[in-house]
């Protein structure tokens, strides 16, 4: 058919995955780390960005944990008082 076969590329999949990360094999080439995406000073805004907000949240949940256990127990003092 006149086409030449040194036309086309051979992709050797066991020497490709060799020497890549296995999330790299599970997800897009193009998702690499964040440290080849960003510079520093980004990644330390989205880092401090991002404790601030977790530290923010576990605040709220702690808080109201502890409220439920000590409302619970508080409860069942008054509970056991009362007969």
């Amino acid at each position: 058919a006149g086409v030449k076969e040194d036309s086309f590329n051979v992709l050797d999949l066991a020497e490709y995955t060799k020497n890549r990360p296995w999330w790299r094999k599970v997800f897009a080439p193009s998702s690499g780390s964040s440290a080849e995406k960003y510079n520093v000073a980004t990644q330390l805004m989205i880092g401090g960005v991002t404790g601030w907000c977790t530290g923010f949240v576990f605040q709220k949940v702690g808080k109201l944990a502890a409220t439920a256990v000590g409302g619970g127990f508080f409860l069942l003092q008054v509970c056991m008082n009362s007969g």
